[in-house]
């Protein structure tokens, strides 16, 4: 009985650990020092708050249900206004669709538009990585090469999840 349960859990184990390598959690973040180039737009709606709480993910259901429905054409993203560490406990973010731009698509009612601007120093991370796995990948990426490149992050962070590219976090420096 003893040698089923042992078999039992190593063939459970073996199988985990191929998902979590199929999902790309063996892989690590790319992160390069670069000036943006272009400003990113977002479509959303602000939140500030526990992490947590059921309104920021209900805000994020809703960005992913209007993009869905082609009411916002673009890329799920946020701008987090604060550090993920402190994030897991009180968020500031504003969450929604990156677009092209601000002109060429009708806001949701209670929608508005945010700005990551062109020309500031960012780290850049991305990974080859399901977006379940990447926001951790990509911030440990982030912190590690902030630490060694001895740079002063200022909490501001994109986060960007193509649908058929790499995701990835732009981190503002000092």
């Amino acid at each position: 009985m003893n040698k089923i349960f042992l078999a039992l859990a190593l063939l459970l184990t073996a199988g985990f650990a191929v998902a979590y390598w199929r999902m790309g959690g063996f892989k690590a973040a790319t992160v390069t020092l670069e000036t943006t180039a272009k400003p990113y737009y977002l479509a959303g709606r602000y939140y500030e708050g526990p992490a947590q709480d059921e309104a920021f993910g209900d805000l994020t259901r809703e960005a992913y249900n209007l993009r869905k429905a082609g009411k916002l054409r673009g890329d799920f993203g946020n701008i987090f206004y604060n550090s993920p560490e402190s994030s897991r406990d009180s968020a500031r973010v504003f969450v929604g669709v990156l677009v092209a731009d601000t002109t060429s698509q009708q806001l949701p009612a209670g929608y508005q538009y945010r700005t990551f601007p062109a020309g500031q120093r960012v780290l850049h991370a991305r990974i080859q990585a399901s977006y379940l796995i990447a926001p951790d990948k990509l911030y440990t990426g982030v912190k590690d090469a902030a630490e060694a490149q001895k740079l002063t992050l200022q909490h501001v962070y994109l986060e960007h999840f193509p649908e058929q590219s790499e995701p990835e976090v732009l981190a503002v420096v000092k």
